[in-house]
């Protein structure tokens, strides 16, 4: 008897395990015999009123599901599935109790035992089914909307693209072919195949390879987006789209601009960065901005010698006094002696070489981003520069002179040239002007080939 006993308690902690609840009720006379409670509202072998027991698993049921739950237990429903000739061998149902202050899904089951008028019942906790059913929902959800976006991302690329493929920044990979349509044979190209490698392959290894094929003047540009690790910090630094233009030999050997778009976005499941690679062709665009910035700079240049022209010069020493006021400078301006008797002599042309000669002179010895050299008309030549305390400004200037003092074919080409510097005057352009052009003229009195400098 002690062993039946201990054999009972054995299977009924083993239950209890895998069972919240379980009861027996019989149909007779409407009692509900408590088997197991694991709440412990009830005891074992506690007799219950059948209505009492039932209104109070409706009390601690979720809204939503309170009106099945009470169809399930009504009485009709208990009879029919009690009767021996049910159609049904038990009865499953799933719904959300209210249980230690929050609903968890148990499944409700009652199994008849018609032969002696009873239902088992019993009540299972399978709130992690539901969960794990939520959990697939979800990231289903994202990858949908991952690959939507995706897709759509990869629609409107395509219309404009040379190349378009997927890459799995995470792990450095490219997985699938890259191809780009021979625009000669409208065939189709293998990319990776123009630089010796196959799919799958590591993106950081494509393109350390295709970098052989960009010009040297965009490759510092096109390094910046060659690395996936350098990706996946992007996108923890919250951006996902990325641009860049370089230029490159593509797969058939034509050269073109290339502009590289790079959508980043997250795989949700995996956790991987995922990034969708468009290479579209923008030469015609750097033609065109090229072409206009051709036509600005025409307009700004003096097109015999290159120089800046008169109102070009003009305005940019202007600038360059309002911006740099405490910063010591020197107005030169020079012409050369006796030209009107070398274009009288020699004709216009020669008279135009010798400009040039002199134009190029000067190209040579000042410095192209901070001084400024400007042919102001005729023979007449304005140069305006920036100078430091330890710089020797009469050094640079005798430089300069004696460079434009030069020969073309034979001809010794003369100069006289004036020089104001900004300490000796209140540093105004036209002040600086005026007072360099009174110089020049100073030379030329003197017996040109000189230079003078202004002394107030």
């Amino acid at each position: 008897m002690g062993k039946g006993y201990e054999l009972e308690k054995r299977v009924l902690a083993m239950i209890s395990e895998q069972y919240e609840g379980i009861y027996q009720l019989n149909l007779a006379d409407k009692k509900v015999i408590c088997i197991y409670d694991g709440r412990d509202a009830w005891g074992p072998d506690d007799v219950l009123d059948r209505d009492i027991w039932r209104d109070r698993l409706v009390g601690l049921c979720h809204p939503e599901d309170k009106e099945n739950l009470q169809s399930v237990l009504a009485e009709d429903s208990l009879f029919l599935l009690g009767k021996k000739e049910a159609k049904t061998d038990k009865i499953s149902r799933d719904f959300r109790f209210m249980i230690e202050q929050g609903y968890r899904w148990i499944n409700l089951m009652l199994v008849p035992d018609p032969a002696h008028g009873q239902i088992t019942v019993t009540f299972r906790d399978v709130t992690h089914r539901y969960e794990y059913d939520e959990i697939i929902r979800r990231k289903n959800m994202e990858l949908r909307r991952m690959l939507q976006t995706a897709e759509q991302y990869r629609d409107a690329l395509l219309t404009e693209s040379v190349v378009l493929y997927q890459v799995n920044f995470s792990k450095n990979l490219i997985e699938n072919e890259i191809f780009q349509r021979d625009k000669k044979t409208n065939g189709m190209v293998r990319v990776l195949n123009t630089v010796g490698i196959h799919t799958p392959c590591a993106y950081d290894e494509y393109c350390a390879r295709w970098q052989g094929r960009v010009s040297k003047d965009t490759l510092a540009e096109y390094r910046k987006f060659s690395s996936a690790s350098y990706m996946v910090e992007a996108y923890q630094d919250g951006k996902t789209l990325l641009r860049q233009d370089y230029r490159t030999l593509d797969s058939t050997g034509e050269e073109m601009w290339i502009n590289k778009t790079i959508y980043l976005t997250k795989d949700n499941i995996q956790g991987d960065i995922i990034g969708i690679v468009s290479l579209r062709n923008v030469t015609d665009r750097y033609r065109q901005d090229y072409l206009r910035e051709s036509l600005e700079k025409q307009a700004s240049l003096d097109l015999l010698t290159g120089l800046y022209n008169h109102v070009t010069g003009e305005l940019l020493i202007k600038s360059k006094i309002d911006n740099e006021k405490y910063v010591d400078a020197a107005f030169i301006i020079f012409d050369i002696d006796s030209f009107k008797k070398i274009n009288d002599t020699h004709g216009h042309y020669f008279g135009d070489c010798v400009l040039q000669k002199v134009s190029d002179c000067l190209k040579g010895c000042i410095r192209e981003e901070q001084d400024i050299a400007a042919r102001y008309g005729g023979d007449e030549f304005v140069v305006f520069m920036t100078y430091k305390q330890e710089d020797d400004i009469k050094d640079i200037v005798e430089r300069i002179f004696d460079s434009v003092s030069c020969q073309y074919e034979g001809l010794v080409i003369s100069v006289s040239m004036g020089i104001c510097l900004s300490s000796a005057c209140d540093g105004g352009y036209y002040d600086l002007y005026k007072k360099a052009d009174k110089s020049l003229y100073a030379a030329k009195a003197g017996g040109k080939g000189q230079y003078v400098y202004y002394e107030a």
